[in-house]
């Protein structure tokens, strides 16, 4: 059970939450208590119970985010940062003379509830066991005014003709019949006809009589006419498997619901720093230590998000991977479904999970000619995630041999699936500064792989830092060689950047994180549970990405980082209905209504299909004020409900459709 997996209760002025594993006999407890702000930061507290049961080698391991943590005098343990997510307790003495242990410490503040530190482990030298955790929050800040004020901004409205769909059917003549264009005539006697340019085009437009079938219930569409065609021959979607896993069962779910918007690009992030999630032939340890995750650094990757320290565990999210056969079917079944499916494993930097495996490879094999860093390379560096030792050492030639095994493992994989491989996605981001001394090798690097992919006929793809190559000789070669860059650190002065990007002659992918991030919290309540260091994006923001028409402008991708994901629940929690903006970008560059419009689109459509199908979704949340002494509610959503509940020093509200809460809002 993860931290947010929670059951609250009111507790004076706060909550309490219980994360617990079947408890041992003789265990201590963990209290974890959230302390006040104070500017960015907080002190918060963590209490050990039962810590007369503590063997003398005792360490407790935990799982959060990188919050600068600091120790303050006087605590009766330690708690620091052992590396990225992993943090540890420590005991300040050798000895344990108090059945509690209070240990305070300096971090910034909570910002959500689902944030703090989760998954304590107790570990010895001989043994390792789950510690039940309780949590102790501050209350809930007061935000109903504001929410009731952003739901009555917005008209949506409650009556939706049954033949709007998403995304929406352009409905006019084309001059031209690009890739994807269809027309569709239903006459007055139901028969159904159907002319495509391709494949696609025919897949597209049973697409849209389904869709207009289940609106029609009970399926008789009235007599029609409809010509469409995308705007943007790639409008994808990017899922990270490798922070957190997402099974073979429920990714089909997920393509099932893709092919539903016509989307025809899935881009699976394979291998980052806490997972390599495929199976590659002749190197088992990618999987077998590269996929799940323990104490022992030499068997396993260390923990990560959830704090899982268990290889064993089948039910964490930090645990599993795709045999050959698996891909396979999630190839063909995309492909069926006019998706196209592009790999990546993640490189120079974000490349811990296969540093790690290949050191496990060489110790078992002796075969030190894919190995991935150099052991005497003492550069120091610090990444974003929190990581000290996540990066190739590019200066090998056994990095290129890893490269190129991984190319031909994956290009045989699509050819034994009978799919087609529209490239191979390397990553190239966010290699910190520090790394190889500082040298710049990263173009260096980049240009090998393209004579690489250039070796295997296949393209290949990257985040927009692989655009960024200072030898014009390099940058030529990528240009050559590259099928799409994902432009994504798109704030501020960098807005513009894929047109700046294309008009150099990248094909490049708007996949701006202020419209595209599904992992940016949909509002700032303490309640979600995602992240927001680029901004938040609600039910609406992605229908305003501002995109547009250029040369090598190929299109759209959506994308959801896994950092904060616990299960597929939160997977089509994050991605619905954020995501469906940019869908509709990819299909109608310009808007065909407004966003309000659209939104009632799917409350009307969209919703019930999701609750047939038990696809997760976000509700926003209602309004509150307190007029007169009485509380009253609003919502955005037509057709929800809006359950209040009087708590004594202040009034709660959620609203309701369907199977579907929305997170609390707070009236005082």
């Amino acid at each position: 059970m993860t931290v947010r997996d929670f059951f609250i209760v009111a507790l004076g002025m706060a909550a309490v939450l219980s994360c617990a594993p079947s408890p041992k006999e003789n265990l201590p407890v963990v209290t974890w208590i959230e302390g006040a702000p104070q500017g960015n930061r907080a002190v918060h507290t963590i209490m050990i119970t039962n810590a007369s049961a503590l063997p003398q080698d005792w360490t407790i391991y935990c799982s959060q985010m990188p919050a600068g943590v600091n120790t303050l005098e006087g605590s009766d343990a330690n708690f620091i940062e052992y590396q990225a997510n992993l943090h540890r307790i420590t005991p300040a003495q050798s000895e344990i003379v108090k059945d509690t242990l209070v240990v305070r410490y300096s971090a910034q503040k909570l910002r959500r509830r689902s944030w703090a530190p989760e998954g304590f482990v107790l570990k010895t030298r001989d043994t390792q066991s789950r510690l039940k955790a309780e949590y102790v929050f501050l209350p809930l800040e007061a935000d109903g005014d504001r929410w009731y004020a952003y739901n009555e901004e917005h008209k949506i409205p409650s009556e939706v003709a049954k033949s709007a769909i998403v995304p929406t059917p352009k409905n006019r003549v084309s001059e031209d019949r690009p890739q994807g264009w269809y027309k569709v005539v239903v006459t007055e006697s139901g028969e159904e006809k159907i002319e495509a340019e391709d494949e696609d085009g025919r897949f597209y437009a049973r697409t849209t009589l389904d869709l207009l079938k289940e609106n029609y219930a009970p399926g008789h569409i009235p007599a029609t006419e409809i010509e469409d065609w995308p705007d943007f021959q790639y409008r994808g979607f990017m899922l990270d498997v490798s922070r957190n896993f997402t099974t073979k069962e429920c990714l089909l779910r997920l393509i099932d619901v893709l092919a539903r918007y016509k989307v025809n690009y899935l881009h699976l992030h394979f291998g980052d720093d806490e997972g390599w999630r495929v199976e590659i032939d002749g190197i088992p340890e990618l999987t077998s230590v590269g996929a799940f995750h323990s104490l022992d650094p030499d068997e396993q990757l260390q923990p990560s998000y959830d704090g899982c320290a268990d290889p064993e565990d089948n039910e964490s999210s930090a645990n599993g991977y795709y045999s050959r056969e698996d891909f396979k079917e999630i190839l063909r079944y995309a492909w069926e479904r006019r998706i196209r499916v592009i790999a990546e494993f993640d490189t120079p930097g974000h490349s811990r999970a296969a540093i790690y495996a290949m050191k496990a490879y060489e110790r078992r094999t002796g075969d030190a000619s894919m190995r991935l860093q150099d052991p005497e390379d003492d550069s120091k560096y610090y990444t974003a995630q929190g990581y000290t030792d996540n990066v190739m050492n590019v200066a090998m030639e056994s990095v290129y041999t890893f490269v190129e095994k991984i190319f031909d493992s994956l290009i045989a994989i699509y050819d034994e699936a009978g799919v087609p491989l529209p490239a191979i996605h390397i990553g190239g981001d966010e290699v910190p500064p520090g790394a190889w001394h500082g040298n710049e090798l990263h173009g260096m690097f980049l240009g090998r792989v393209a004579d690489i992919a250039v070796k295997k006929g296949v393209k290949i793809c990257g985040w927009q830092e692989i655009a960024a190559a200072k030898d014009p000789s390099v940058a030529q070669k990528l240009r050559n060689v590259m099928f799409m860059n994902n432009t994504w650190s798109t704030l501020g002065q960098n807005e513009d950047l894929p047109w700046r990007l294309a008009a150099q002659g990248y094909p490049t992918v708007m996949s701006n994180v202020q419209y595209t991030y599904a992992d940016q919290a949909y509002s700032d309540s303490k309640c979600e549970t995602a992240h927001n260091w680029a901004c938040y994006t609600d039910d609406f923001k992605a229908f305003d990405f501002p995109v547009k028409v250029q040369e090598n402008i190929i299109g759209v991708q959506a994308q959801l980082w896994s950092e904060t994901v616990r299960s597929f629940d939160d997977v089509c929690y994050d991605i619905f209905p954020k995501v469906l903006g940019v869908f509709e970008r990819g299909w109608n560059a310009a808007p065909l209504q407004t966003s309000d419009e659209f939104y009632g689109v799917i409350v009307a459509h969209e919703m019930p299909h999701w609750e047939v199908d038990g696809i997760a979704y976000h509700v926003p949340q209602p309004g509150l004020k307190i007029i007169d002494g009485q509380p009253v509610g609003n919502t955005l959503v037509p057709g929800a409900t809006v359950e209040i509940t009087d708590i004594g020093d202040h009034f709660e509200a959620r609203a309701r459709i369907g199977s579907r809460n929305s997170v609390t809002t707070i009236a005082r």
